[in-house]
């Protein structure tokens, strides 16, 4: 298997994940460029989808809730 295909192959499966995939708060921090804290906060005020308890010292959100928040977000920067 060649170099590419086993990229796409990796990339397809991150990119195909469910709606239930969860995501780290640490994650979600790196990926909307928002610290953790501001995260919380968000979460808390409604303004950003519910944290989810993963387990009982694990907090993560819903990967398709931030991602769908992120959507809203261009679509919101792109409508001014």
């Amino acid at each position: 298997m060649a170099l590419k295909d086993i990229w796409f192959s990796l990339n397809f499966e991150q990119t195909n994940m469910t709606n239930h995939s969860f995501i780290s708060l640490t994650k979600t921090a790196q990926r909307t460029s928002l610290s953790r804290s501001t995260l919380r906060n968000y979460s808390k005020q409604g303004k950003f989808p519910p944290l989810i308890a993963i387990t009982e010292k694990r907090l993560g959100f819903l990967l398709a809730d931030v991602e769908q928040w992120m959507q809203e977000r261009i679509a919101a920067g792109e409508a001014k």
